[in-house]
């Protein structure tokens, strides 16, 4: 499946990602309303664009009493925001906490569709949508690898 991959020596921080994604669906320029979060690990200034993973064992989808998110026809996750309770059980069990909450509804990263705006417009190239099988990428994970790259221990 193709997903969203990040490549964090390459992220400068500049949050532009969130900026492109709020604006693209909710046709503003706010963090909050973006599907992706950049985390950022001042200590060693180190940035991190963290957003759904499109896992093939979805934890917030089998775990949803209403079953709100699904898989649409391209096998991306879906938000039906009618069905919603807005209980945050999706939120609560994302392995990657890239889930966000607005108004007691999920943000959830769509992939915009199969072009990714956050992609194509990252100024550094940190981000690729490209094709990954097996496990997504686990932030922490990341971070260690990294650190242990630049010789850092957390």
């Amino acid at each position: 499946m193709r997903r969203i991959v990040v490549e964090p020596e390459k992220c400068a921080g500049c949050r532009y990602c969130e900026l492109v994604c709020s604006y693209s669906h909710e046709g503003r320029f706010s963090p909050t309303l973006s599907r992706v979060r950049v985390v950022k690990e001042d200590r060693f200034g180190l940035d991190l664009p963290v957003m759904c993973h499109q896992c093939e064992d979805c934890p917030p989808i089998q775990t949803c009493p209403q079953g709100a998110l699904t898989r649409n026809d391209n096998g991306v996750v879906a938000v039906d925001r009618d069905a919603c309770i807005g209980c945050e059980a999706c939120a609560s069990v994302c392995r990657f906490d890239a889930i966000m909450m607005v108004d007691s509804k999920p943000l959830i990263c769509d992939l915009c569709g199969g072009a990714p705006q956050c992609v194509e417009k990252c100024p550094t190239k940190a981000l690729a949508f490209t094709e990954s099988a097996g496990e997504p990428w686990n932030p922490e994970r990341v971070l260690k690898e990294v650190m242990g790259r630049w010789g850092i221990n957390g």
